[in-house]
């Protein structure tokens, strides 16, 4: 008999021994995936005005919008170049607008700007940034996962279960006592997790 109890107790001692190992395998060991996301943030904009240039160059030899006149003297066809006054005053009082996009990057966002130039003078810029986060997410999962169980059935036995499982296959160690003929027995179990 006290054979019996001395097995019984090895076994329980093991089986904590084990469930232990397990339990600290398990919350150990993780599996992890990263996802990583760009999101679009507010946009940014604004407006600045008087613009003072930062430097100013006459060039010596400008290009100026000239008008040709053909002039025919005896026999011969002469060209009159004179300056267009009229183009040069219609180009200095036109109001041009600019809206080039600097950059348009998936990963960093886009930047835009509207420039107005007038009266040969650059009046106002704007500015609009859509900016893009990035954004990391990390996800741990389990490798192993250690499970302990006791179960009876209608056959008055009593099933004790240790098992683990390694991402979806199990395994585990059962051990039975039938309660009636006073039998205790070892049993292994395969499980797969879906």
């Amino acid at each position: 008999m006290k054979s019996a109890e001395m097995k019984t107790g090895h076994v329980f001692i093991l089986c904590m021994i084990c469930f232990v190992c397990g339990f600290y395998a398990g919350r150990k060991t993780v599996d992890t995936k990263e996802v990583i996301r760009y999101i679009k943030g507010d946009p940014v904009s604004g407006t600045v005005f008087d613009l003072i240039p930062a430097k100013e160059t006459v060039p010596d030899d400008p290009v100026l919008p000239l008008l040709l006149d053909t002039v025919y003297k005896d026999k011969f066809i002469y060209v009159d170049v004179k300056v267009d006054t009229a183009a040069i005053i219609n180009d200095y009082i036109a109001s041009r607008e600019y809206t080039p996009v600097l950059f348009d990057n998936p990963k960093v966002g886009k930047l835009s700007l509207s420039a107005t130039v007038q009266y040969n003078k650059l009046s106002e810029v704007s500015y609009e940034f859509e900016p893009i986060y990035r954004e990391v997410t990390k996800y741990r999962t389990k490798v192993w996962w250690p499970h302990i169980g006791l179960a009876y059935n209608t056959f008055n036995q009593l099933t004790f279960e240790l098992g683990t499982f390694y991402k979806n296959i199990g395994v585990e160690l059962q051990y039975i006592s039938d309660c009636e003929r006073k039998k205790q027995g070892w049993g292994i179990g395969f499980k797969y997790k879906f």
